[in-house]
C-alpha cells in the first residue's frame, strides 16, 4: 500500500518466513512499482510445510537505491482462528476457536546492547536509542521508554516502538519530547520486551 503522492519505481520487496527457532522456511524477492496512492499485490506466499506452531513473517521494502522504506513483522499460528458466522450480529462475530501463540513462551531470553544520546533542538529534546540483538534468537516485541527520575517522559513521539529484532539486527530510533520535561536531568532509556533482559 502506497499513501505517497508520487510514483515509486523499482522497489525491492523481500519476504521471509521463519520458524520459532529462527530457521528460514521460505524466502522470496519481488520488484514492485507503486503508483501514487495505490495498492499492489506483489507476491503470494505458498503453503509451507514443517512450520513451528508459532512462526514469523518478515517483510522488508527498499527503494531502488537499497535504502529501507518500510518493514513489517508478523507472528502467525499454524492453528487458524474459526469465526462463528451463525452467531454473528451487526456489531460482532464471535470466535469459536483461537490461534495458538503459546509457543512464544519458549523464546530464549535475549540480552540486548543498548546505547543512547540526547540532543536539543529548539524547545525539543531528541533521544536517539540504538538497540542491538547480538544473540541467535529473536528479541520479540520490544518497548522503549525515556525516563526522568524513574518516571516515563510523556508526551513523546517515537520514530518506531514495539518492534522485534532478528538475530544480529540493530536499529536506531528517536524519541522527541519537550525539553522542559527533562529540565537539567539526564534521560534514562528503558527497554523491555517479551524475552529481553538488560
Amino acid at each position: 500500500v502506497s499513501s505517497q503522492y508520487q510514483d515509486a519505481k523499482g522497489l525491492k520487496l523481500t519476504a521471509k518466513v521463519l520458524n520459532l527457532d529462527m530457521t528460514e522456511k521460505y524466502s522470496q524477492q519481488a520488484t514492485v512499482d507503486a503508483a501514487a496512492d495505490s495498492t499492489n499485490q506483489a507476491l503470494t506466499l505458498p503453503e509451507i510445510q514443517d512450520l513451528s506452531p508459532t512462526y514469523f513473517l518478515v517483510l522488508r521494502l527498499e527503494d531502488a537505491n537499497g535504502k529501507p522504506v518500510g518493514s513489517n513483522f508478523y507472528w502467525l499460528s499454524t492453528k487458524q482462528e474459526t469465526l462463528d458466522w451463525e452467531k454473528s450480529n451487526w456489531f460482532t462475530t464471535p470466535t469459536s476457536s483461537y490461534a495458538d501463540y503459546t509457543a512464544l513462551s519458549q523464546l530464549p531470553k535475549v540480552k540486548l546492547k543498548i546505547a543512547s544520546r540526547t540532543e536539543h533542538k529548539g524547545t525539543d529534546a531528541i533521544t536517539y536509542v540504538s538497540v542491538e540483538n547480538p544473540s541467535k534468537s529473536l528479541a520479540f516485541f520490544l518497548r522503549l521508554k525515556v525516563n526522568k527520575s524513574g518516571k516515563e517522559i510523556l508526551p513523546v513521539l517515537w520514530q518506531d516502538n514495539y518492534f522485534s529484532l532478528l538475530p544480529g539486527e540493530k536499529r536506531e530510533v528517536s524519541a522527541t519530547y519537550r525539553a522542559s520535561e527533562l529540565g537539567t536531568a539526564k534521560p534514562a532509556v528503558e527497554v523491555s520486551g517479551w524475552n529481553a533482559t538488560q
